[in-house]
């Protein structure tokens, strides 16, 4: 007689790492849904959530360290959930918030009565630009992170999604329509910054000794989002202090690691 059990097999093989990942996805969809609400306060949580599946998805690995799993495809499984959070969800907030379709479509070419009027809208464009390039390069990291051995390394090669992500979240929680900043520069910089990801830069993993700085960075940037939420004033000076960190971990690491500051 078939059991319970046999019939829902594969559910029995989750392990605490897969929950981790379950919930790190979980987070990515629902910052997609309050992205969608379109409001500044639903902006804000969106960004929160962000970091907070940062941190989640980083503890995937150390679980399976731990506790071991039951099957072989848990960076596959780790790869689909960041495709949502790294990928998709960045993506369209950089769509929703440096979008604006009161200044026209970004390309039209008949209007409303049919007739061939060529127009344009250079800031739409690079806000659509930016966004593609965002869930593009993001899935193609992923791809070649999940089909090659660097999860054995002791650096990221290329900038990671998360890491990417992280960037987004930091500039957007200033400068975008959220305290009515709209400069095209703004998505120029995501979408150059975003090609990072399909370099050989070696980036420092969320490992021994680089863990509990890039925690450290990560809590300060929701520390910053959480007084963004309650309009207290603190939030622009602790900004500052979480875009030092990052860009820490954006330019000054990567360089320190090439020169092989820390294999001294």
């Amino acid at each position: 007689m078939t059991t319970l059990k046999q019939i829902f097999k594969p559910v029995t093989l989750i392990s605490y790492a897969d929950i981790a990942t379950f919930t790190s996805a979980a987070l990515g969809f629902l910052a997609i849904m309050y992205i969608i609400d379109g409001t500044v306060s639903s902006y804000i949580v969106a960004l929160m959530l962000l970091p907070i599946s940062a941190i989640i998805d980083g503890m995937d690995g150390a679980l399976a360290r731990k506790f071991g799993t039951k099957h072989d495809y848990g960076k596959y499984l780790d790869s689909i959930s960041d495709s949502i959070c790294f990928g998709l969800a960045p993506s369209i907030l950089i769509y929703s918030l440096y979008y604006d379709i009161n200044r026209g479509p970004a390309i039209d070419i008949i209007d409303n009565d049919l007739n061939f009027n060529f127009r344009y809208n250079i800031e739409n464009i690079v806000a659509i630009s930016a966004s593609l390039m965002v869930l593009l390069l993001s899935i193609f990291r992923l791809a070649r992170f999940t089909q090659g051995n660097q999860g054995d390394n002791k650096y990221f090669l290329g900038l990671p999604s998360p890491g990417l992500s992280m960037f987004i979240v930091v500039i957007s929680i200033k400068y975008s329509l959220i305290n009515d900043f709209n400069h095209i520069f703004v998505p120029i910089s995501i979408g150059l910054v975003s090609l990072l990801t399909i370099t050989t830069i070696p980036y420092a993993k969320a490992r021994a000794g680089f863990r509990n700085p890039i925690l450290f960075g990560i809590l300060v940037l929701i520390i910053t989002i959480i007084f963004r939420f309650f309009e207290n004033e603190l939030w622009e000076s602790i900004w500052y202090l979480a875009f030092a960190l990052y860009m820490s971990y954006f330019a000054l690491i990567p360089l320190m690691i090439s020169n092989n500051y820390f294999a001294k």
